[in-house]
């Protein structure tokens, strides 16, 4: 910007001191004349001009106006940039983020944040993200693709925007555990039923999340070194795991449904459901609430309100399971 203003500046001392010099009128006079000529006002001329204050002239007016040109152009691009764009972008992005409801929340858009996002996208599930650090949201800006606030996330304001009260989870990855302990917090009396997931780095930091009011907490280190240890001693597994998490060379699938009380299947044992053979999907687990979740479960249990049910099996199986039994 300051550029722009300098080379104005030039290019009317340049030619003020030259109608000074060729013409010999007054400083005042001169400065006159180069702005008229500059700026096109179509005024006429200060006093009849000499042929070499002609030749002068013209080329005042092909630099000059040139310059004033550019000079506008530039200065007009900043102003729809700077205020236009912007105020353009908050009024879409806050229509957009007043119709947001059951969506998912990623405060902290580092290397998980980025990975979760990939995944949601991918998932073509809603979702907002919320980072304070302006090169965490470059690639965001550029692509114009998702939803974010620019922000601290253990803001209640800033948390409010993002629809913390109809958001059905929130990923709390924020560098530091102490960020993440003050965020869940916050975020429990805000939404006390809401889920949330909570990155860890050190043992006691997770402890005290999970003591705060965190649904799960996740530590990367002892994930990354648990998975590192399973590819040794049984690659084969892993790989199956990273196919159906990732979803991509396979169609098979792994879902969670929480069974309501308008379900087929509540009160019903799994032997009496019938599932596998109306749907073709695995229950590879059932959680019920506040107990631990019970792989492969018997045929003789029960299913009530409120349970967890985990299944396998490939997209439209899965679809079916959904129509068929909840």
């Amino acid at each position: 910007m300051w550029r722009i203003f300098w080379l104005i500046l030039l290019v009317i001392l340049i030619s003020t001191l030259g109608f000074r010099i060729i013409e010999g009128w007054s400083l005042l006079d001169c400065l006159y004349m180069t702005i008229i000529t500059i700026f096109t006002v179509g005024f006429g001329e200060v006093k009849e001009l000499s042929p070499q204050g002609q030749i002068f002239t013209i080329f005042v007016i092909l630099s000059g106006v040139g310059t004033a040109i550019y000079a506008f152009t530039k200065l007009a691009e900043a102003f729809y940039e700077g205020g236009i764009r912007k105020f353009l972008r908050r009024k879409r992005m806050e229509r957009k983020l007043q119709n947001l409801k059951d969506h998912y929340i990623i405060c902290g858009h580092g290397r998980m944040g980025r990975v979760v996002r990939e995944r949601l996208e991918e998932e073509k599930t809603p979702f907002i993200i919320i980072d304070n650090r302006e090169e965490k949201l470059e690639e965001l800006k550029e692509a114009k693709t998702c939803l974010f606030i620019e922000g601290d996330a253990t803001s209640e304001e800033v948390l409010i925007k993002a629809g913390i009260k109809k958001a059905k989870g929130l990923a709390a990855l924020l560098p530091d555990d102490a960020d993440n302990l003050y965020l869940v917090l916050t975020v429990r009396l805000i939404n006390p039923s809401i889920f949330i997931l909570s990155k860890a780095i050190d043992e006691e930091g997770e402890r005290k999340i999970l003591q705060i009011g965190a649904n799960r907490v996740v530590s990367p280190y002892k994930l990354t070194g648990l998975k590192i240890a399973q590819g040794l001693i049984r690659p084969t597994l892993v790989d199956f795991v990273d196919l159906i998490i990732r979803r991509k060379e396979i169609a098979l699938s792994m879902e969670e449904f929480v069974v309501k009380k308008e379900s087929p299947v509540t009160n019903r044992s799994l032997n009496e459901c019938n599932i596998r053979r109306k749907a073709n999907v695995i229950v590879v687990a059932l959680k019920k609430p506040g107990e631990e979740l019970v792989f492969n479960p018997p045929p003789g249990l029960k299913i009530e309100t409120g349970d967890t049910l985990l299944v396998l099996g490939d997209n439209q199986a899965i679809g079916l399971f959904e129509s068929t039994f909840l």
